[in-house]
């Protein structure tokens, strides 16, 4: 027997050209005024390719398209102010990877507002958006990448199919 077809799995170029503008860290309105879009046709196709690739959280989302190389990559640049903490590399890994804010938190071994300040602090230090942008950040700054994969065993068969295309 074998898997779904590839196809069936990747995010159709409508829901491809959202993440790329949500990935530049536009909320959805905003991604809706400059896609023309109605921002409930936005939610529908984000909720759609989370659905494809067995994704929860936009970030989520977002680093499965970086590490499938289904959006252009960010050119690397150097971290704004040396770099990060190894506890908010861990923080970023742990979204990437689709952890809710409950689970990065308990996995990190921080509270829910331990965890959020360390988030407002990147966020600021890096001039992020919103967490996808932090996640593009995090390509663009060497902090993440494909090493670990992506979420959930249906984008690790993804990702070894890929490979092979």
């Amino acid at each position: 027997m074998t898997g779904p077809k590839v196809s069936n799995l990747l995010p159709t170029p409508g829901q491809l050209r959202i993440a790329a503008v949500l990935a530049r860290g536009l909320d959805t309105a905003a991604t809706a005024a400059e896609l023309h879009l109605a921002t409930g046709t936005v939610s529908a196709h984000q909720t759609m390719a989370n659905h494809r690739l067995g994704v929860r959280h936009r970030s989520a989302f977002i680093h499965a398209c970086y590490v499938l190389n289904l959006l252009g990559r960010p050119v690397p640049a150097p971290p704004p102010g040396g770099g990060a903490e190894p506890s908010d590399v861990e923080i970023l890994w742990r979204l990437a990877l689709d952890d809710s804010h409950p689970e990065a938190a308990a996995h990190c071994r921080l509270s829910a507002t331990a965890m959020q300040h360390r988030l407002q602090s990147l966020r600021k230090q890096w001039n992020a958006a919103n967490e996808c942008h932090l996640i593009t950040l995090g390509w663009r700054y060497g902090v993440l990448n494909a090493s670990r994969g992506t979420p959930g065993h249906q984008l690790n068969q993804l990702n070894q199919q890929t490979q092979r295309i």
